[in-house]
C-alpha cells in the first residue's frame, strides 16, 4: 500500500465537546497528527513552534475571530468552520484566504478527515504548480539570458519557443509567430540537407548531433555556428520533441584564422613569414624537379638598416620595412614568392626560369638588378630622404638533391659576400664561398673558446713624442691559440665583428687594459699623465649600453679618466654623426678623450672633423709607409698637419719603422709617434721591463 503523507494539523476550538468529536474522528487517520488549542494567542503561538501542514479554526473564538490566522496569509491551509447562523462569515474568510470552509453539524465535524485530506491534496498540487511555474520562470530566464541560440521543435520541424538571443541572430521580430517558423529554413541548403540526412538520424539514434553549420539570416548574413541538435524521448521512450543550441563562433573563427596568419605571415610587411617561406620553397623544388626547369631563391639584406632604426628609431625603420616590401612585391611574377626572414632580411623565390642553365642564370641577374635598384631608389620617411641599399645573394634552385635549408643558407652565404665586396651589389653562390663560411663557422667557434678559456692577450705598443720620450700605450688584442701560439689581429678581428662576440671581447679589452694601467701606477712606472689608448670596434661603439659598460668599469677600477683615451674610426661615425657625438659626449663628461684612428682612410669625416669632440687625431701608417718618396702622401701629410694645428688637435704617426719617416715626420710638425722604429707590441711582462727601463733613463 503507498505510503501516505503526514500532516501536522492544528485544530483551535472553545467548545470542548466539538473538539473531542474531531479529535475522534481524526484517531482513526494515521497519517495526521492533531494538536487542539482554544484560543487565537495560544494558536499563534504554537504556529510560530510548530509550522503545522493544516490549520483549523472555528470562527469565534474567546479572544477574537478564527478568520483573523489568515492575516497574513499563511503558509499552510486553512479550514473555518461556522455555526449555522454565521455563514456569512465563511464566505467572507473564503474571500480572504481559507482553502474550504464548513457549517459545524454531527456529520460535518465527524468527516472532517475527509475534508481535510482533500484541501491538504489540493493545496500540494497547488504548491507544486506554483513552483512549476517557478521553475519555468527561472529556466525561462536562463534561457533568454542565454547568447546561444536555443530552439524546440516539435518532430515536424515547427519552433515551438526560440530565445532571444536566437530571434536576434536570425532576424526574426518579437511579434512574429514562432510557430509557423522551422529552424531548417534557416540552414543553407548543403547544411540543411546534412541535418536531414545525417544530424537528425544521428540525433535519434544517440541523442544527441553536433557540427558546424551555417545560418542564414533574414537580413542574409551568413553566420557560422557550433549547433547541438538533442532529441528528447517521452516516458514511453518515443521521441517527444527536438531542442537546438548554436553558438555564432564567427569571431572565434576569425581568431583562429588571425592565429593561423600570425603563424604563417608577418604582422609588419603582411609578407610570407620563414614558416611560410619553407613551405612555399619545398613546392618549388618539387616543381623544379618535376617540370625540368630552374628557379633561383634571392637573400636581400638591406645595407646598414641599423643606422636608422639607431638614428631616428625603430617606427621610422618599420616604415622603411613596409616600403621595401611593397617595391619588392612589384616585381613579382606569377608564382614569384617574396618573404620576410626576419629583421630587414627579406626572401625572393623566382619561379618558372628557362630550362637552360646559363639563360636561367641571366634572368635571375637581371630581376635581382632591377630589385636592387628600385630598392636604392630615394625613400622618404618623416620628411626625410633616405638612400637605402641592399645586398643580394642568389643561389639557383635546379634539379639537383638540394634541401631548402641549403639553398636559404647558400644564398646566405653569397649575400655575406656581397657585402664584403662593398654592399649594395649582387654574388650567386659558389662552392668556394661554401667553404669559406665552413671555415668562418669553424673559426667563431675557436673564438667562442678562446675566450671561455681565457686564450686571448693583451700587448702594448708604446707611444713616443719627438724627444722618443715614452707618455703612452695603446693596448692590442693578440690570440694564444693553444696550437698556433700567437695569432694576429688581423685574422679574427673581421670574425669577431661579424659574429657579434666583439662586444663582449672588447668589453674584455677595455677591462684588461684598465686594471693593467692601474698596475703601472701603483707601482710608479708611469707618471700622472701617462695614456692607455684602447681600439673601440665599430660594433661595440654602435653597442646601446657601450657607454654604461664603460660607466660600471670606471666606478669598479680606480684608473683616472684623463689618461684613457678610446679609439674610433672614421666607419665608427660616418654614418650616422649626430648619435656618435652623443655617445662620445656621455664618456667624455666623465673625463675620456677620444681619438680618430686611420685618420685619411675614410671619406667624410674632414668634413665633420671641426665638430667632432676629439683630442687627438692618428694618421694612418697607409701614409707613413712612402712618406719619403711619394710627394702624394707628403702632401697629405702635411695638410692633415696644418688643419689639425688650427682645430687644436695632437696628430700621432702611426706605422713609422724607418728613422727617415721619423725625421721628415718631425719637420713637418708631428710631435707624437708609434711604430715598430720604436718598440714592437709587447707584453704586459716585456712592457713592465719597457717602462721600468725608460723611467731609469730620465
Amino acid at each position: 500500500m503507498r505510503n501516505q503523507p503526514e500532516y501536522n494539523i492544528l485544530l483551535v476550538e472553545d467548545d470542548p465537546r466539538h473538539a473531542a468529536l474531531i479529535n475522534r474522528a481524526f484517531e482513526t487517520e494515521a497519517n495526521c497528527r492533531l494538536t487542539i488549542t482554544a484560543t487565537l494567542e495560544q494558536a499563534r503561538s504554537l504556529i510560530g513552534n510548530q509550522s503545522p501542514d493544516l490549520i483549523i479554526t472555528d470562527v469565534r473564538l474567546p479572544d477574537g475571530r478564527g478568520t483573523e490566522l489568515l492575516d497574513p496569509v499563511p503558509d499552510c491551509p486553512t479550514i473555518v468552520m461556522t455555526s449555522h447562523k454565521d455563514e456569512n462569515s465563511a464566505v467572507r474568510a473564503m474571500k480572504s484566504g481559507a482553502a474550504d470552509y464548513i457549517v459545524k453539524t454531527q456529520e460535518t465535524m465527524a468527516s472532517l478527515p475527509r475534508t481535510a485530506n482533500r484541501v491538504m491534496r489540493e493545496w500540494r498540487l497547488v504548491i507544486d504548480q506554483k513552483l512549476a511555474r517557478e521553475r519555468q520562470q527561472r529556466l525561462t530566464a536562463i534561457l533568454e539570458a542565454t547568447p546561444d541560440l536555443i530552439c524546440i521543435a516539435n518532430l515536424d520541424g515547427f519552433v515551438s519557443y526560440i530565445n532571444q538571443a536566437g530571434r536576434k541572430l536570425l532576424g526574426i521580430g518579437e511579434d512574429e509567430d514562432i510557430r509557423r517558423i522551422r529552424l531548417a529554413d534557416f540552414h543553407s541548403p548543403a547544411d540543411g540537407q546534412k541535418i536531414l540526412g545525417v544530424g537528425i538520424p544521428h540525433a535519434i539514434a544517440e541523442g544527441m548531433w553536433t557540427d558546424e553549420t551555417t545560418f542564414v539570416s533574414l537580413t542574409g548574413d551568413r553566420i557560422l555556428t557550433s549547433q547541438v541538435l538533442i532529441s528528447h524521448r517521452n516516458v514511453h521512450g518515443e521521441i517527444e520533441f527536438f531542442s537546438t543550441i548554436a553558438r555564432d563562433i564567427r569571431h572565434l573563427r576569425a581568431a583562429e584564422e588571425r592565429i593561423e596568419y600570425l603563424a604563417y605571415y608577418d604582422t609588419l610587411t603582411g609578407l610570407p613569414n620563414r614558416n611560410e617561406l619553407v613551405k612555399r620553397l619545398d613546392i618549388e623544388i618539387v616543381r623544379v624537379r618535376r617540370n625540368q626547369n630552374h628557379s633561383a631563391l634571392l637573400f636581400i639584406d638591406l645595407d646598414n638598416f641599423k643606422y636608422i632604426n639607431d638614428s631616428m628609431g625603430h617606427p621610422a625603420g618599420d616604415l622603411v620595412l613596409q616600403e621595401m616590401a611593397q617595391r619588392l612585391q612589384a616585381h613579382l611574377r606569377g608564382d614569384d614568392t617574396v618573404a620576410r626572414l626576419g629583421g630587414d632580411e627579406f626572401i625572393v623565390i623566382l619561379a618558372d626560369l628557362s630550362k637552360e642553365g646559363m639563360e636561367a642564370i641571366s634572368q635571375a641577374r637581371e630581376i635581382a638588378n632591377k630589385i636592387r635598384n628600385t630598392i636604392a631608389m630615394e625613400c622618404r620617411i618623416h620628411d626625410t630622404d633616405l638612400q637605402v641599399t641592399a645586398s643580394i645573394g642568389i643561389s639557383m634552385i635546379t634539379r639537383d638533391e638540394t634541401s631548402g635549408h641549403d639553398l636559404l643558407r647558400f644564398a646566405d652565404t653569397a649575400m655575406y659576400q656581397a657585402k664584403r665586396e662593398g654592399r649594395n651589389r649582387l654574388e650567386f653562390f659558389s662552392e668556394r664561398m661554401g667553404s669559406d663560411v665552413t671555415r668562418q663557422l669553424e673559426l667563431e667557434n675557436q673564438l667562442r673558446r678562446a675566450l671561455r678559456e681565457d686564450q686571448f692577450r693583451l700587448f702594448y705598443q708604446p707611444l713616443v713624442d719627438d724627444t722618443q720620450q715614452v707618455i703612452g700605450v695603446e693596448a692590442l688584442i693578440r690570440w694564444q691559440h693553444p696550437e698556433l701560439g700567437i695569432i694576429a689581429p688581423s685574422e679574427f678581428l673581421d670574425v669577431l665583428e661579424t659574429s657579434g662576440q666583439i662586444v663582449e671581447v672588447g668589453n674584455w679589452v677595455i677591462e684588461t687594459a684598465l686594471k693593467q694601467m692601474t698596475l703601472w701606477v701603483s707601482d710608479s712606472l708611469v707618471g700622472d699623465d701617462f695614456l692607455i689608448c684602447i681600439n673601440i670596434s665599430p660594433r661595440q661603439f654602435r653597442d646601446r649600453q657601450f657607454a654604461e659598460n664603460i660607466n660600471c668599469l670606471l666606478d669598479r677600477i680606480n684608473v683616472p679618466t684623463r689618461n684613457i683615451v678610446m679609439e674610433v674610426t672614421e666607419h665608427n661615425l660616418i654614418h650616422n654623426i649626430d648619435d656618435a657625438i652623443l655617445r662620445m659626449q656621455e664618456l667624455i663628461s666623465r673625463g675620456i678623450r677620444f681619438s680618430l684612428d686611420d685618420f685619411g682612410t675614410g671619406y667624410s669625416s674632414l668634413a665633420h672633423l671641426k665638430n667632432l669632440p676629439v683630442k687627438h687625431i692618428k694618421i694612418d701608417r697607409s701614409f707613413v709607409k712612402d712618406i719619403c718618396s711619394d710627394g702624394g702622401d707628403l702632401a697629405m701629410v702635411a695638410s692633415i698637419l696644418a688643419l689639425s694645428g688650427h682645430l687644436g688637435l695632437q696628430v700621432v704617426a702611426e706605422g713609422v719603422e724607418e728613422p727617415g719617416q721619423f725625421e721628415m715626420l718631425r719637420r713637418l710638425g708631428c710631435r707624437y709617434f708609434q711604430g715598430y722604429y720604436f718598440s714592437k707590441p709587447l707584453s704586459f711582462e716585456d712592457m713592465d721591463a719597457y717602462l721600468a727601463g725608460a723611467r731609469q733613463a730620465i
